[in-house]
């Protein structure tokens, strides 16, 4: 890999990074890639690296640089080096300029929150035009350090030990990957390789102040740290590592213990009461906080204290309770399950047929009814056919399909005729609050009949329909 006149340090470099690139398998020969620059040392390193490996790799390159606004003259500088350098080296160029500054109000978000937004979008809107799938970035080890510390003081999890991955997804931009394959050598390594081979670059005086974040992480905390163990880097490196394993374990165990417990759909995620208490209590955290990202149309995590809260409320809630968490979405408690769903999503019960509240439709021998998900048949006694349940009426009974109305009573089988009402009937069966006024009932001259629980119809004392009519018809339920 290495070329002719490379010395050992140089072409250990260079093989490392192909090796790097291959083992992730981050594109197809003949790709485009997306080369983010911003003229500093990390980004003129990776230009220059991958410029050296398009050939073996059998990829092309595509050079984007953004000003985000807040440097000025130097911004504007910025710009003009990485394009004067695209094109000294051949290469086809795509820059831009944003104001970061008026973003950051706009959005209600801090400068380099604003600064970042605005570089991914634009990162991903030249991806897109150009064909390309991938951008790559200069991310170094000084930034993997920087990024699992500030994640530290979030109050992170597993996943905020990890830090960035060599091959991610792009931020809020569907089917853009980020490439940084660069994460393993600190900042000094590249500062070395440019050095080397003589290549220019630009120095941001920013990135001294340390009123940024990340500058404060990098001069007054890393730098600290090293006093006590002079290899930080590599330490944390590990520590990065060791949490990456953890949590594809704890990755690969939610999706074949959990997963499977799930009621997911569109807007929906719901489990049973019963399967969520069992969990260990990092499963339910987990559970939580996969649907919260999954179903929130919003760049939201749940956080750690939320996430708390919300086990110990589901488990103190009565059925029927529901309440906001933010992302736009809900949680909501009914007898069986626990389900966080979009605040604009129907209510989902699982395992009941349900009609529309207020439905009152008479049935006849016309033609059966077969809509959400029932089928009710009347048809003469003598031609009523099996493999479904079935009632014998008389002929002259006025039957109906309907919702319940305030006052409705039942005679269940199995109580001797005496009646109940249709409400501490429901209840009693753990019914839903929010669908009772949706459940089906048959009623014949005004007397409910059939009720339909979930998968199964419950009939009436057969004794209370008794009359002289001589002909009959056949009610057939499923």
């Amino acid at each position: 890999m290495a070329r002719e006149g490379d010395s050992p340090g140089r072409a250990m470099i260079l093989d490392a990074f192909i090796t790097t690139l291959r083992q992730h398998d981050a594109f197809a020969p003949g790709e485009m890639l997306v080369v983010a620059v911003s003229g500093g040392c990390d980004s003129v390193a990776l230009l220059h690296l991958l410029n050296r490996s398009r050939q073996a790799l059998g990829i092309d390159l595509h050079v984007a640089s953004l000003n985000h606004g807040i440097r000025a003259e130097a911004g504007q500088g910025d710009l003009e080096f990485v394009a004067d350098l695209a094109a000294r080296w051949r290469l086809p160029y795509t820059v831009d300029s944003v104001d970061a500054p008026r973003l950051a109000i706009e959005w209600g978000i801090g400068i380099e929150a604003a600064a970042r937004r605005a570089r991914y979008a634009f990162l991903a809107r030249v991806a897109r035009e150009q064909g390309s799938r991938g951008v790559a970035v200069g991310h170094h080890a000084h930034d993997q350090a920087e990024t699992i510390l500030l994640n530290i003081t979030r109050g992170c999890g597993i996943r905020g030990l990890r830090g960035m991955k060599v091959l991610s997804n792009a931020p809020n931009e569907r089917g853009i990957r980020l490439l940084r394959p660069l994460l393993h050598r600190s900042k000094d390594e590249l500062e070395l390789y440019c050095q080397q081979h003589n290549l220019p670059y630009r120095v941001d005086e920013t990135n001294a102040d340390i009123g940024y974040r990340r500058n404060f992480a990098r001069h007054e905390i890393l730098n600290r740290l090293a006093r006590l163990n002079p290899n930080v880097l590599g330490a944390i490196e590990r520590l990065a590592e060791s949490a990456a394993v953890n949590e594809d374990f704890m990755k690969t165990h939610f999706e074949m213990t959990v997963m499977p417990l799930l009621s997911v759909s569109a807007g929906r995620w719901q489990i049973g009461k019963e399967d969520f208490a069992a969990l260990h209590p990092a499963m339910q955290r987990r559970l939580l906080q996969e649907a919260f990202s999954k179903l929130s149309p919003e760049p939201a995590a749940l956080s750690h204290a939320l996430t708390l809260d919300l086990i110990n409320w589901s488990q103190a809630a009565r059925a029927g309770d529901m309440r906001d968490i933010g992302g736009g979405l809900k949680m909501r408690v009914s007898y069986r399950a626990i389900g966080i769903e979009g605040k604009d999503a129907a209510a989902g019960f699982d395992g009941y047929r349900l009609i529309p509240a207020g439905t009152d439709l008479p049935l006849t021998l016309v033609a059966p009814y077969l809509e959400h998900g029932l089928r009710i048949c009347l048809s003469p006694a003598e031609n009523a056919k099996g493999g479904c349940l079935s009632e014998t009426l008389p002929a002259s009974l006025k039957l109906r399909l309907r919702t319940r109305r305030p006052g409705d009573r039942f005679k269940p089988l199995g109580m001797g005729g005496k009646s109940r009402k249709i409400k501490r009937w429901m209840i009693d069966r753990k019914i839903p609050r929010e669908i009772r006024d949706r459940i089906p009932l048959i009623c014949a001259d005004g007397e409910i009949i059939a009720i339909c629980c979930g998968e199964t119809w419950h009939l009436a004392e057969a004794a209370a329909f008794d009359t002289c009519d001589s002909q009959m018809v056949a009610l057939s339920l499923s």
